[in-house]
């Protein structure tokens, strides 16, 4: 009994771990469009808004978040693309490590998350792309998996979709909107997976949310 009380919590470990891999890739490319003339009242800077949305195809939910700050666009691009600071907000991530850098706004990325025993750790292969305008970064990630071989220690995870746009409002407003969706693999049910979403989501954007506010352009070398 006691065994069978260890493996369930071991199992909804791996389900956070998953769930949290959706938020732990960080750069890529979007549309652009002009950023639309809105005013924000204060108490929606410190408010973070996150939902579920259903996906094509798929019994695995979409997860949409929202948030402000008064931080440059380019400072919270900085904070997203640097990967030393992705485990601060993002416990599952044992390593992000850039494979090949195709240019200046095309990367491949390869991210392993740790799993609770006896389950393998998972990776992700990604292709990111990144856009820049006056207004607006934007940053798309989808998976490549075919651009690696298969490694037997790891789980790969082979379909993932998530982007970042981070849009100037006014002078001292940026808006960042995220949406991320991905299908965890090995047999992990729908019902299980989608109920932990909110939670887990939830919490790591909000430590990201802090990490953004006490960041500084001198932090960074570029």
């Amino acid at each position: 009994m006691i065994n069978f009380m260890i493996k369930r919590r071991n199992l909804k470990k791996l389900y956070t771990s998953l769930l949290l891999a959706s938020v732990s890739l960080f750069m890529g490319c979007a549309t652009i469009s002009p950023a639309p003339k809105v005013v924000i009242e204060p108490k929606s800077m410190a408010s973070l808004q996150v939902q579920l949305n259903t996906y094509p195809q798929s019994s695995f939910k979409q997860v949409q978040a929202k948030f402000f700050t008064r931080q440059s666009k380019e400072l919270v691009f900085r904070v997203l693309s640097d990967v030393a600071k992705t485990p601060q907000w993002l416990s599952p991530v044992a390593s992000v490590e850039m494979v090949t850098m195709y240019n200046n706004r095309q990367f491949l990325l390869h991210t392993v998350l740790d799993s609770p025993w006896p389950f393998k750790q998972r990776e992700i292969v990604s292709c990111v792309n990144t856009t820049f305008s006056e207004t607006v970064i934007s940053i798309k990630i989808e998976s490549c998996s075919d651009r690696l071989p298969l490694d037997e220690k790891f789980v790969r995870l082979t379909q993932l979709k998530s982007s970042w746009n981070v849009r100037t409002i006014s002078e001292n407003l940026v808006e960042i909107n995220y949406k991320t969706w991905l299908d965890p693999s090995g047999n992990v049910p729908a019902f299980i997976f989608n109920n932990e979403l909110i939670g887990t989501s939830t919490t790591a954007l909000k430590k990201l949310q802090q990490i953004i506010e006490k960041a500084t352009l001198g932090d960074y070398d570029y």
